[in-house]
Order: structure tokens, then C-alpha cells, then sequence
């Protein structure tokens, strides 16, 4: 894994025959930031989506901290600690911050 945390290779995904990611690839190493930056449409949050099990992958590899990732579901994401906190969320209003952020996480 040459230290890296995580890896995904060759990450495929199309909907309705269009495709979205083609070969997408993506490698962070321990105490590095990245920024998925693009235009509408250039498949950041298709990314992110699969990573977190919330889509399916139709081709392509993900290791997290030397293990091979196979297809998850959410619940299964999370397990291995994996957490997306997406722009279209929603808040419960009577509550602080961090506690929206972590809500259903426990």
C-alpha cells in the first residue's frame, strides 16, 4: 500500500449508460488534505457516494489502511469508519453543531 490510507483505482460508474467516473483514482496519505475540485457534474460526489457504500462501484478497487474494500453498504462504510457529511443536509434545530454532525453515529 506504500503507506497510503486510501486508495481508490480504476473507480467506474455510469447511470442510464452515461458514464460518470472513468478510471477515477484517488490516493491519501497520513496527514494529507485533499480537495475534490471540479464542475457540476464532474463526478466529486459520485466519488465520495461510493466510497461511503451509498452507491455501487462497476469496476475499480478501494483499500482503506491496507485492506481491500469490497462493495458496502452504508452501515458497512461506517463500520469501518468511514463518514461523509454531505452539503444537502438537514439539521435538527434545536440542537448544537457537533451534535447534528454526530447524530445517529453513536
Amino acid at each position: 500500500m506504500d503507506g497510503c490510507i486510501l486508495r481508490m483505482c480504476g473507480i467506474n460508474k455510469s447511470f442510464f449508460g452515461v458514464p460518470v467516473l472513468k478510471n477515477a483514482q484517488l490516493e491519501v496519505l497520513p496527514g494529507e488534505v485533499h480537495v475534490l475540485l471540479g464542475e457540476n457534474g464532474a463526478g466529486k460526489s459520485t466519488l465520495i457516494k461510493i466510497l461511503s457504500g451509498a452507491y455501487g462501484r462497476e469496476g475499480g478497487d478501494i483499500w482503506l489502511d491496507g485492506r481491500e474494500l469490497a462493495p458496502m453498504t452504508p452501515k458497512e462504510a461506517l463500520d469501518a469508519g468511514i463518514s461523509v457529511i454531505y452539503q444537502e443536509f438537514n439539521l435538527v434545530p434545536d440542537l448544537p453543531v457537533y451534535e447534528n454532525i454526530f447524530i445517529g453515529k453513536e
